[in-house]
């Protein structure tokens, strides 16, 4: 019974114990490891780049300059390779080649390629895209840090009912496994575990989905005003920013868009081919048709309210979570908590009296 218990409390300790927390900052450690790059040093790179661009300098001169004076690194294997004249997300790493803020340079890129829009300055408001797209994500995590770390706590509450059991000098552990009382009492609360462990798994990623774009929509919408500044109508920009976007989805939305307004479909109409996400381009192209305001500014303007509106968003979200929890605690792990802690230990502490089954005595 000691060794159970001591396997119990054990076990305790792991699952409370919260998981490690990858840094985004600088690399405190010296370690000769290389460290993933994250959106700040790659915001960073972006506007170095925009700055050396900036000078007069050419695209490839510009990362051969990079390359000679990042620190070692993947971020400086990129600005080499870059600097061949390959394509950033060919010049990546492995690691970086298929995050989003290596797409989103790409096709940044690209872009600016395709349309003869300013590089520097298309640059320079990417770099503060990823930037203000990194406060959010933190935002993020830190809202949904505790109703995270809640459920992870309430899921061992069948276990730390089997650990009180024999701290308090009874062996629900035997009784469950030698009796037949036992048997259908272990059965229960495993089952009732279960579906709380899913229940709760299944709210935190309604909650909490995973970010499943390439390229944010809010960095589309920055390029397509980039696009816009270099003097092409709407439909070729965003013509131009689908192209240049990785196959799939997006990109496929943003070309019939393009298409139908180069049709003469009014942007009202045409719009309803965009995903939700993007649902601020065809609003800001009605608004721009109607009054013939600046449609890049007005684009921009959208893409920073759609970033900073993320943090409130998450807070929002993860105060639901919160309160939602409640219900596969109260309805699934609470049950399960007295059905291999609170029922067990009883039993074996009075001798098996109530137990029903064949085993019991």
């Amino acid at each position: 019974m000691t060794a159970a218990a001591v396997g119990v409390l054990l076990t305790l300790l792991w699952v409370l114990t919260p998981p490690p927390v990858r840094a985004t900052g600088p690399a405190l450690s010296r370690r000769p490891a290389r460290r993933k790059p994250g959106p700040l040093e790659m915001a960073h790179l972006v506007e170095q780049l925009a700055t050396v661009l900036g000078s007069g300098a050419g695209l490839r001169q510009a990362w051969s300059a990079l390359g000679r004076a990042l620190p070692e690194g993947e971020l400086r294997d990129l600005a080499r390779s870059a600097a061949t004249g390959a394509d950033p997300r060919r010049a990546a790493g492995e690691r970086l080649r298929r995050t989003e803020m290596v797409t989103s340079l790409s096709t940044a890129l690209a872009v600016c390629e395709r349309t003869g829009a300013p590089t520097a300055g298309m640059l320079q408001h990417l770099a503060g895209a990823l930037r203000d797209l990194h406060d959010a994500a933190q935002s993020r995590r830190s809202a949904f840090a505790g109703p995270r770390s809640t459920a992870r706590i309430l899921l061992v509450l069948p276990l730390a009912g089997l650990g009180l059991g024999m701290l308090l000098g009874g062996d629900p552990l035997r009784l469950l496994v030698t009796s037949g009382a036992g048997n259908l009492l272990g059965a229960t609360g495993l089952a009732l575990t279960a579906i709380g462990w899913w229940w709760m798994r299944r709210l935190i990623h309604r909650a909490d989905p995973p970010h499943r774009h390439q390229v944010d929509p809010s960095v589309q919408l920055e390029l397509i005003a980039g696009a816009l500044d270099s003097g092409l109508p709407l439909a070729h920009a965003v013509a131009a920013v689908g192209d240049a976007l990785p196959a799939g989805g997006e990109a496929t939305a943003l070309q019939r868009f393009s298409a139908a307004l180069a049709a003469g479909v009014p942007a009202t109409l045409a719009g309803r081919a965009l995903p939700p996400e993007l649902s601020a381009l065809s609003r800001s192209a009605v608004l721009t048709e109607d009054t013939g305001a600046d449609l890049a500014r007005v684009l921009r303007s959208a893409a920073r309210d759609a970033r900073r509106s993320r943090a409130r968003d998450a807070e929002v979200l993860a105060a639901q979570l919160a309160v939602r929890l409640v219900l596969p605690t109260g309805l699934a792990l609470l049950p399960a908590f007295v059905a291999l802690g609170i029922i067990p230990t009883v039993m074996s502490l009075l001798g098996g009296t109530f137990a029903l089954g064949p085993g019991a005595g």
